[in-house]
């Protein structure tokens, strides 16, 4: 009884983590996965929420001469040495370090053959089983055969850069996503007086939401993590579901083992 319970409340910790991701409190991610390793000291998604969180406070901590933006990231700053500095052949230039959950870490860079901002979310490739490639290639296909609805964060493309010694971004599997500048609806909660928004704006978030889910179910994909922290705002208020990683494809055989629990 006693281990289920240390196991329950370290997956309490991690999915406060996650959240914390999310609206970019990259202390309370610090904070959360400490507390985790204080009770399982070889916790691998523990590990990896520390080292992206000491990392994003050591980057983007707010200073004079980084002041925040509205979405609540750093100012625009240049690649450190340490972070990739282009994807697809130099197509993508990385911009600036965004943030770090326990899976992906996340960059903006310029697409200069559309001359536009993206986000590439950059998957860690440590650790990684055929299970968990198996995830990512179904959030990149969940994403794409859901299309262009305004209610879903689309997706631009699934991508590895092979490895070559060059010294560029080599040997990963990362995602291009729009850059979504509104932020999270867990941060605009997390900003909102009391943590309550406005009765109007969120009927205009639920709506976007059913509208997004209706159309996922017509496709017969489930998500199965819907939370704040995975609905994001473009810049003129419109709700888009995001993280369809552990989304179930109704026709397509699972891969979440039996009497497993997933997502929150």
């Amino acid at each position: 009884m006693a281990s289920d319970r240390r196991r329950l409340r370290i997956e309490r910790l991690l999915d406060e983590a996650e959240d914390a991701v999310a609206r970019y409190d990259w202390q309370a991610v610090r904070e959360a996965a400490q507390a985790v390793l204080a009770f399982d000291p070889e916790n691998s998604d523990a590990i990896d929420l520390l080292t992206g969180a000491e990392r994003a406070l050591s980057i983007s901590a707010p200073t004079p001469a980084s002041p925040r933006t509205t979405s609540g990231f750093p100012s625009a700053s240049s690649p450190t040495s340490d972070q990739p500095r282009s994807f697809a052949n130099g197509r993508y230039q990385v911009k600036r370090f965004l943030g770090e959950g326990g899976k992906k870490r996340v960059y903006q860079a310029h697409d200069s053959a559309l001359d536009r901002d993206v986000a590439i979310a950059v998957i860690k490739a440590e650790g990684l089983d055929d299970v968990a490639r198996t995830r990512i290639t179904r959030e990149a296909q969940a994403m794409g055969r859901l299309g262009d609805h305004p209610n879903i964060l689309q997706i631009h493309d699934l991508g590895e850069e092979p490895s070559d010694g060059s010294g560029q971004a080599h040997g990963q599997t990362y995602l291009i996503l729009p850059l979504m500048t509104g932020g999270s609806v867990d941060r605009l909660i997390q900003k909102a007086p009391d943590d309550r928004i406005g009765l109007e704006q969120a009927l205009d978030i639920a709506k976007g939401l059913c509208r997004g889910l209706e159309f996922a179910h017509g496709r017969r994909i489930i998500h199965r993590d819907l939370k704040p922290g995975n609905v994001w705002l473009a810049d003129d208020g419109t709700a888009k579901i995001r993280d369809f990683g552990l989304a179930v494809v109704l026709d397509r055989s699972r891969i979440t083992g039996e009497g497993m629990m997933v997502g929150t």
